[in-house]
This record gives structure tokens, sequence and C-alpha cells, in this order.
């Protein structure tokens, strides 16, 4: 049936070798040999779908290197084909088989290219918050854009990420982090380039907490110091990491 050959065509295209031998006797040879031709069309989706990983996760590839890395798309691309329709969208969860600290360097890869791609929309800025009347501020939803992301792992891997991005804007936190590990809060500024910092572990649950939906009051509760809460939202509101919300805030 054609939806079978159809099947066996895509699995072929990802390097599946039954879906290869099942397409191959419905082809027809021209000026190149059918084989040849299916062989051309299978190399060439690897060569892109790898090029496409190795733009989504370059930090990976320079600890894998050049040959590793390509191995390791190749099996990926095998059990993962691409979904919508869209190069931007393929790659999600790759890197997650590996070896550490390969997938902490894959997530934050991935974090930084999602970022890139993610939607636009209005932010709150600090004059917008200031409209809010005080005893309404403690029950305000101040979510995060869509374009942020938070990753915990130890300090000295999250630093070592940052100093192998030239293309990412790595900006002081404004709290000192202390204790092995730290969250990476990667976001898209106003100006299209991605930035990271780092933030200590429970100023990252508390953004988290603001993700998930919490007011401010609850979300606060996740800081061990009622004092980090300040510089934390002057982060957020300078930086136009927080999505104005219509019915509750106006929008910059």
């Amino acid at each position: 049936m054609l939806i079978d050959l159809q099947r066996d065509m895509l699995a072929a295209c990802y390097g599946d070798a039954a879906g290869f031998a099942a397409t191959l006797p419905h082809l027809a040879s021209a000026s190149v040999a059918a084989d040849k031709a299916l062989y051309i069309h299978t190399a060439t989706v690897t060569a892109a779908l790898t090029q496409v990983l190795a733009e989504a996760y370059p930090s990976v590839k320079v600890a894998l290197g050049a040959g590793a890395f390509a191995d390791a798309a190749r099996r990926h691309l095998r059990t993962h084909p691409p979904g919508p329709p869209m190069l931007s969208a393929y790659g999600a969860g790759f890197g997650a088989d590996l070896p550490a600290p390969l997938p902490l360097l894959a997530s934050l890869d991935w974090a930084a290219h999602r970022a890139y791609f993610a939607a636009d929309v209005s932010i709150l800025t600090a004059e917008g918050l200031s409209h809010v009347p005080p005893d309404a501020v403690a029950g305000l939803h101040l979510r995060p854009v869509p374009s942020a992301s938070l990753l915990v792992g130890p300090v000295d891997g999250l630093s070592a990420w940052l100093a192998g991005r030239p293309d990412i804007t790595a900006i002081p936190g404004p709290l000192p982090v202390d204790g092995p590990n730290a969250t990476a809060l990667i976001w898209r500024g106003p100006d299209l380039l991605v930035v990271a910092t780092l933030l200590p572990v429970d100023a990252g649950t508390f953004i988290a907490a603001l993700t998930a939906g919490a007011d401010l009051l609850t979300a606060a509760g996740h800081l061990t110091d009622g004092g980090f809460l300040p510089p934390i939202l002057a982060l957020l509101l300078s930086h136009g990491l927080v999505a104005a919300t219509e019915d509750e805030v106006p929008p910059c």
C-alpha cells in the first residue's frame, strides 16, 4: 500500500536499513541508479539534520569533537526524526543519553537555542509595576517571558559553559552564588541576543514558582533571605524578563 511505502521511504531517509531495502524495489533508475539515488537522498537528509544539531548544540560538539558528534547526531536522528516542519524546533532531547557532563551542556545549549527562537510578548517594566496599588503587589502573577529557562548545575560547569559560548551575553548576577550549585537563567534580550546569568539555587526556585503560576508572595517564600527579593525583581524587570498581563498590570 502507498502508506506503507511512504513509511518505508521515511525510514530510509533517516538511515533505517530495513526501510532502505523495502523502498528500493519501488524506485526506477534514471540517470543515476536507484540505489545510489536513494543513498544520496539519505546522506543529504543526514548531513542536513546533523548540521541543525551542530548549530543548536555547539558546546556539545566542541566537547565531543566533530567525528563523535556526528556519530551521536546520527544515532539521535534515527530514533528522533523531525516532528513540526520547522528546523529550529528540531533537536529537543539530544545529548540526554551521553555521559556526564554532556547532558548538562546539551540542556544549556538547548535552552539558549530555544530562547533565540521563542515567541515575542509584551513585557512589564518597573514603571508599569509602579501603577499597581501597593496592596495588590503581593498577589501579582509575574510570569517570566517565554524565552526564559532555568537550569541547575555545578557552578564550575555552568561557568565553563558560559565561557565557551562567546555568542551569549553573560551578565553578573545580582546575588552572590554560595555553595557548589547555582541556577543558570537564560533568555533572549530585546536586542535579539541570548543572555545568561548565574543565580543562587533558591533564586532560581523563586523564578520557577513564578513560571508555574504562583503569586509573588507565594513565590517569595522559596527565598532563604527576604532581602534577595528586590535585586531579583530588579533583574527581571530591567532585562525585560516579565511578561505583561493585561488584566493585572499594563505592558510597557
